[in-house]
């Protein structure tokens, strides 16, 4: 085999290349926000369920799990660690679904791990001009949307 048919069949094809571009960019997002927010005791994914935690006071644990991107069991253990900080307090609220709130403490640490999230993205799309930005959201939107299920 010579150099030219392993080039062939080393590169994807182009829908892969884009997917895994995009899981490249993931990454690398989840590793810069988890090194970031580890100095307040967080990570990516514990600040996404403060974050949604804010966005519907009183959630239960499954519409939380289904609003941060996380499985069930997953989302249990993340509400552990964050009651076990004092960020969170969990009561009994509708019927025998358990209520999810932020505590003043928690909210505090929310603001603070906004403002370092907020910084890692706007550093990152510092690299594009407001029309590219503006751009590229737009099409992130409509690749959303199209990946969703019908």
């Amino acid at each position: 085999m010579d150099s030219g048919d392993r080039e062939v069949i080393n590169k994807l094809p182009q829908p892969v290349e884009f997917g895994l571009t995009l899981k490249r960019a993931m990454h690398l997002f989840t590793v810069r926000t988890d090194e970031a927010l580890k100095p307040i005791d967080l990570n990516l994914g514990l600040w996404s369920v403060l974050r949604e935690m804010h966005r519907m006071p009183g959630a239960s644990a499954s519409e939380l799990a289904r609003a941060s991107f996380h499985a069930p069991q997953t989302l249990g253990s993340l509400l552990h660690r964050l009651e076990s900080l004092g960020l969170v307090t969990r009561t009994t609220g509708r019927g025998r679904i358990i209520e999810n709130h932020l505590t003043e403490a928690g909210q505090e640490v929310l603001k603070q791990a906004n403002v370092t999230v907020e910084d890692i993205i706007g550093e990152a799309l510092s690299v594009f001009t407001e029309a590219d930005r503006e751009t590229f959201e737009r099409l992130a939107t409509s690749l959303v949307a199209a990946l969703a299920p019908p």
